[in-house]
């Protein structure tokens, strides 16, 4: 079961391996030809999935993650990126005899990039250049952090630590050929996990880019013809006019496109400096729904979709002359909008609506001249604050049941009901009571089993950590419970 959990029941594919690259490329051949301007494909359509923090990408087999990849390469992406987040890893090219947790880590990243290449997906490696293995911070060679700058960082303005990531990204790349994976694309990003404050390194951003500029020398030897493309995640203007400059007159037509940051709930890139001959490009968070505030993000409340705010960017996206976008997915709870985003942006589709009806009959098994209420009733969901969960529910119990009804995709929905009737209890009350304490106890009976039973999540970090939950009970809570703890007589 585990190994068809994230397969297609409706849609069974056969030597994808044969059949998904010509089939791809014809796709990408028709839509070019046949949809208006205003329509036309992104030429670049990436999908970024780190596989880190306990998230559906570190958890998953090599079966499972093909399943995800197959379905990305059908609703119309045709590149594949991931990154070695070496939080919590010790340097696994200085252990040979034991198998940790960077081992296991980069094992199945190597994995999952020839699966992408089998489906004919272009591979990006996506680098944040002195984040580096925790057994390699000695304090002497750490970077000063600020707001934006925070992570298992080395100064690169000491030689011994610029050695040292040099090192780590000579091993990788090598590794990477050696393993039968050819880049198409280095991706840096200065930020989250990235950079140093001190005066050496200021201003980070001409650091960063000369940093990057000699990694990319190192990945051109292992993987010829390799590019340069960079993620433009926590920019600021200036940033952008610095790094311009810098690369025109030092590295000219290195840089092939920057994939632009927008900001929660904004549709558009903003008008930055870029270097000659850069293209333009978008890194899209499809992690949360249409609304930036409240925010439903990053699975904390099961599943999310952006029909309307997807729609819009990608729109918006068009008209600012946009040749390509990176989704950024922390998991299988963007199921959704990666259809959206993949299946509008490649042409494939023409609205949401389209989308979302194809979604119901390919993964709910949903007659296509049945899919009309399945699209309302999901579309609902981009503003899961303003949903009435009684009615929703109502209505959910009337819609049309196709052979997947069991999916893990269509249970994930009925779970987020579940999940927000019980938001509403606590929301209801304003004091501590016992029965306030139990609805969030019975909260987390049912995300836990939304993210071990249906998404099968390992321990989770970061950003999925109830400390970064969007409850707006949750500190309260944390807080009236730890008290109980502490004062509760143990039991004789």
């Amino acid at each position: 079961m585990i190994s068809c959990r994230f397969q297609t029941a409706v849609y069974p594919v056969v030597c994808l391996a044969v059949v998904v690259p010509a089939i791809l490329a014809a796709r990408s051949a028709d839509a070019a030809e046949d949809a208006p301007a205003e329509q036309a494909p992104f030429a670049v359509r990436a999908l970024y999935a780190p596989g880190h923090f306990g998230n559906s990408y570190e958890a998953m087999g090599i079966r499972e993650m093909r399943g995800v990849l197959e379905e990305a390469a059908w609703w119309g992406f045709n590149r594949y990126g991931d990154w070695f987040d070496m939080e919590d890893c010790s340097d696994p090219f200085a252990e040979t005899r034991l198998v940790q947790l960077a081992h296991a880590m980069w094992q199945r990243k190597k994995d999952n990039f020839r699966t992408a290449q089998s489906l004919g997906l272009a591979c990006d490696l996506i680098i944040t250049p002195n984040h580096v293995y925790v057994d390699q911070c000695q304090p002497h060679l750490a970077a000063k952090e600020d707001s934006r700058i925070f992570g298992q960082l080395i100064c690169p303005s000491k030689p011994e630590a610029r050695t040292i990531i040099l090192r780590n990204y000579e091993n990788l790349f090598r590794d990477l050929a050696q393993s039968g994976v050819r880049l198409s694309a280095i991706c840096p990003c200065p930020y989250d996990f990235g950079g140093c404050s001190c005066e050496e390194c200021k201003p980070w951003i001409l650091t960063y880019a000369r940093l990057t500029e000699e990694i990319y020398a190192l990945a051109a030897q292992h993987h010829p013809g390799v590019e340069m493309h960079m993620i433009g995640w926590w920019w600021s203007a200036e940033e952008h006019q610095q790094l311009a400059a810098w690369a025109d007159g030092q590295t000219p037509g290195r840089i092939r496109s920057m994939y632009l940051h927008i900001p929660y709930g904004k549709t558009e890139v903003a008008d930055v400096a870029l270097p000659k001959g850069c293209q333009r490009g978008a890194f899209v968070h499809i992690g949360y729904a249409d609304q930036a505030s409240p925010r439903d993000i990053y699975g904390h409340y099961g599943p999310v979709i952006a029909a309307e705010r997807l729609t819009a960017t990608i729109d918006a996206l068009r008209g600012q002359g946009v040749v390509g976008v990176m989704a950024y997915s922390e998991g299988v709870f963007d199921d959704v909008n990666k259809a959206l985003l993949a299946g509008i942006g490649s042409g494939r589709f023409k609205s949401a609506d389209d989308v979302l009806a194809a979604y119901a009959e390919r993964c709910f098994g949903v007659a296509r001249d049945s899919t009309g209420p399945w699209v309302a009733w999901l579309k609902e969901w981009g503003r899961p604050f303003e949903v009435d969960v009684a009615r929703s529910r109502e209505a959910l119990a009337s819609l049309p049941r196709g052979g997947d009804a069991s999916g893990w995709r269509q249970r994930q929905w009925e779970l987020k009901l579940d999940l927000f009737a019980q938001h509403a209890r606590i929301m209801s009350e304003a004091q501590w009571t016992p029965g306030r304490l139990a609805a969030v106890e019975d909260f987390w009976a049912v995300q836990e089993e939304i993210h071990r039973g249906l998404w099968g999540l390992s321990p989770l970090r970061h950003i999925f950590d109830r400390r970064f939950t969007p409850m707006p009970w949750y500190a309260e809570w944390a807080k009236l419970t730890a008290e109980q703890a502490r004062t509760a007589q143990p039991q004789q």
